[in-house]
């Protein structure tokens, strides 16, 4: 019996110091008001606090995440002996001894990347190093996933390419918990673009004053994109991901090419002012609605020559993303 109760009290014991918190420690933003930030600190208490620290206040042990194209944050560096010259865009410097952490990055996603560095560490040893100094940076300018809103099928009385975004053709693109999660694992994997691929989108996402009729989405329907993109833009940003979308040329909406009795798309088809003029105004349009969401353009699967290629790029596409750019 003596035995037996000895044996419980030694579990106990460890038990006891298993859940034994490892202190307090504090986690202090340079900028406060920046989203990324934030979420790098968000990131970092959860790990901090699976990893058995108490995430406080005022504490002895702090972590400071800053950027350092702040100037008060170049100070705070300065006056603790460290340096704030973090070279290379994305990129993160941690410094660490008794119980005091700075991570600098270049950018505020040189500090998420660094937050996540440590919230690594945290989930390999359990604990903050004693002493770290560690910098790093991505190789590659661009890290992204594809996801292409089409089909493997075509529509009915539509083309290769016409998918017009709708909840009951794509019902996973209007699902915030599925996003949060797969953006959460691009994050994870340090991943900073994310590539939504799609014929002729703009018909879906916004509306032409000269070309009223061209929406080819119910009112419900281009509400729900219009909240579920913004949602997707934001939660992205947070995240340091660039979300880009993508368009084939030349294609107009379903709408538009009825109205005015011509095909969506046609190999062959000769660059008229009205083609020119619609397509400018929806990459006017989407670039005014969605200034941080870039756009990635494919000239070749439906253009006529390459002569078409260099004149609709240059004389409908960058004067569509200029006049955006105005306003």
């Amino acid at each position: 019996m003596k035995k037996l109760y000895a044996l419980f009290a030694l579990c106990a014991l460890l038990l006891s110091s298993c859940c034994q918190s490892k202190g307090d420690i504090s986690i202090v933003l340079d900028n406060p008001s920046s989203e990324r930030a934030v979420f790098a600190a968000e990131k970092l208490a959860d790990a901090l606090e699976d990893a058995g620290y108490t995430v406080a206040d005022n504490a002895k042990q702090q972590i400071v995440l800053g950027s350092c194209q702040s100037e008060s944050f170049r100070q705070t560096c300065q006056q603790a002996g460290w340096n704030a010259d973090v070279q290379g865009k994305e990129a993160f410097h941690i410094y660490g001894k008794e119980g005091q952490f700075l991570v600098a990055g270049s950018d505020e996603s040189g500090v998420l990347y660094g937050a996540l560095e440590l919230c690594d560490r945290l989930d390999e040893n359990d604990k903050l190093p004693k002493n770290i100094d560690f910098q790093d940076a991505p190789e590659m300018v661009l890290r992204g996933t594809c996801i292409g809103v089409q089909k493997t099928y075509f529509l009915p009385g539509r083309q290769v390419y016409e998918y017009p975004y709708t909840e009951k053709e794509f019902p996973w693109f209007y699902d915030k918990e599925l996003w949060i999660e797969y953006l959460d694992m691009l994050v994870e994997n340090r991943m900073n673009s994310l590539y939504l691929w799609n014929g002729h989108p703009f018909a879906s996402l916004v509306k032409l004053p000269d070309y009223p009729y061209a929406l080819e989405v119910s009112e419900e329907d281009f509400k729900k994109n219009e909240e579920i993109f913004s949602f997707l833009t934001t939660e992205a940003n947070k995240r340091g991901i660039w979300v880009i979308q993508m368009f084939y040329n030349i294609i107009v909406s379903k709408p538009f090419a009825e109205y005015h009795g011509i095909p969506t798309q046609n190999r062959k088809v000769e660059i008229t002012p009205l083609l020119s003029d619609y397509t400018r105004k929806s990459v006017q349009a989407f670039i005014e609605k969605y200034p941080n969401v870039g756009l990635l353009v494919c000239l070749g699967e439906a253009m006529n020559t390459w002569e078409d290629d260099v004149n609709w790029f240059t004389k409908t596409i960058i004067p569509g993303v200029q006049d955006g750019l105005k306003t």
